[in-house]
């Protein structure tokens, strides 16, 4: 791997936090009945520089194009002590400002994790997001709290795979899997048949918690330890919205309770703009520093000492809540109400800052959603994401940043030496053409795709298919939408 002053500054950093960020104690992922799920859309990222990342709607036949990976993940990290509960090689937690993967063996003494973070985290990685991924991170352009950081975030427990061959297969990520430049992932988002439409707490010691599904069956499922008195300043908040989910993984929900930020300043720099509270299970919320925090609502039973019992479960803490949040669409966005003894529900009020006894009159709250986001307005939000994503590249082609091209394209590899035993050329993380050849080049039909970016890598390898060189050249395809049936 070539040298990085970005990447050596994030490894630093990563060392300089590397107390804060390991886990407390070892979990076995919990086990539970399963229950019916349906794939909803899968994300695809191609772990090198500028890789490709991809949203497909249709299980892999076609993807759409929102964003690139700006650095690539390396290694894995030690994670925080919620990530233990979650099984290797699926998501263990969903947030505007992160996606975590839970990887490693269950004979490893704490989770591992890679990383998948917004572009702002790249920015200011020391200042951001609690969990410092170091080179654990997959850094992108994507803003936060957009696209897979929002709408189309994935649920926590949904499976990993990489890529194999020509993309035509996919397996599961393997026990104690090391991210590798090149490598190729998805994530199946999976949620389930029958959904949630309201999570209610009863704000008071020996409270009710009670969900409500899609087809009208309701159910207490546990019980209100301790009730939310506050609020406190969590990462991401302010990139949030007032009601949404910040942050969903095994051991908490994370509600802000901050608008939008509009400062150009980062978040924890400049005024405070952040705001919000947890809903966090017994056994996980007495292992950590948040125990007995006013901004935290304790659900579980009354065991003591508390044992695991909710942690990494459905519904709250596995598979049931993606980010879905914006005024454009609220039927489909996550909201939080509250109710002030007994009087009727009202929208989450906007609080920032550290407050211990903002909501100490809520008697009530409940989690609401009028309809799961279905198909048609998924498709459009990829819509969407691709849009904004292709104008900036458009725009970034026609100033010289990329090559346009159209029709027949060759590419060559730069100077490959005399180990060179072949050459491979992948266009966006998918294998097209080998050649071992001089002068090693690649013509490409540029008709078959539809117009858009794309990056051509070609990688000059030995004969133990170790590469020896790269060369990367992205392009602005533009054939007028013209897309043939056949070629290569």
């Amino acid at each position: 791997m070539r040298y990085s002053p970005m990447r050596f500054a994030l490894f630093l950093c990563s060392l300089l936090l590397l107390p804060f960020t390991i886990a407390s104690a070892h979990e076995m992922p919990p086990t539970f009945p399963a229950f019916a799920q349906v794939e909803s859309h899968r994300i695809r990222i191609v772990n090198s520089l500028e890789g490709a990342i991809q949203i497909s709607t249709d299980k892999g036949q076609t993807w759409h194009l929102i964003g690139r990976v700006t650095a690539p993940a390396t290694q894995s990290l030690m994670g925080y002590s919620a990530s233990g509960y979650a099984q290797p090689g699926t998501v263990a937690a969903t947030a505007v400002h992160g996606l975590r993967i839970r990887v490693g063996d269950f004979d490893t003494p704490d989770p591992l994790l890679i990383n998948i973070l917004p572009k702002e985290f790249s920015q200011t990685p020391s200042l951001f997001g609690g969990h410092v991924s170091g080179l654990s991170g997959i850094y992108t352009n994507i803003p936060v709290g957009t696209s897979i950081f929002r709408e189309l975030s994935p649920l926590v427990g949904s499976p990993v795979f990489r890529e194999s061959g020509m993309g035509q297969s996919q397996s599961l990520l393997p026990l104690n899997y090391i991210p590798r430049e090149g490598d190729v992932l998805q994530i199946a988002v999976r949620q389930p048949v029958n959904p949630l439409s309201e999570v209610f707490f009863d704000n008071r010691a020996g409270g009710n918690v009670r969900v409500t599904y899609a087809d009208g069956t309701k159910n207490v499922i546990t019980h209100v330890v301790k009730p939310v008195v506050g609020i406190g300043r969590y990462d991401g908040c302010s990139y949030t919205g007032v009601g949404a989910i910040n942050t969903n993984h095994d051991g908490v929900i994370t509600v802000s309770t901050a608008p939008v930020t509009t400062s150009p300043l980062f978040e924890g720099t400049g005024e405070e703009r952040r705001g919000g509270f947890q809903i966090q299970p017994a056994y996980h919320n007495a292992q950590g520093d948040g125990a007995g925090a006013p901004s935290v609502l304790v659900i579980g039973s009354r065991k003591k000492p508390p044992a695991p019992e909710m942690e990494g479960t459905p519904p709250l803490f596995y598979g049931y809540f993606d980010l879905g949040w914006g005024m454009d669409q609220p039927k489909h966005s996550w909201r939080m109400e509250v109710q002030h003894r007994e009087g009727p529900w009202q929208p989450m009020p906007t609080l920032i800052g550290s407050l211990p006894l903002a909501l100490a009159d809520v008697s009530a709250l409940r989690l609401v959603r009028d309809s799961p986001g279905d198909g048609p307005w998924r498709e459009a939000q990829v819509k969407i994401a691709e849009k904004e994503y292709a104008v900036q590249a458009l725009a970034d082609a026609r100033a010289g940043k990329s090559l346009i091209e159209r029709g027949d394209v060759t590419f060559s590899a730069s100077a490959p030496d005399r180990r060179t035993a072949f050459v491979a050329f992948y266009l966006d993380g998918q294998l097209r053409g080998l050649t071992n050849t001089a002068p090693y080049s690649f013509r490409w039909n540029s008709r078959v795709v539809p117009d858009g970016e794309y990056v051509i890598e070609a990688l000059a390898q030995d004969e133990n298919n170790q590469t020896l060189s790269s060369t990367r050249t992205k392009i602005w395809v533009d054939n007028r939408h013209h897309v043939e049936t056949s070629g290569g």
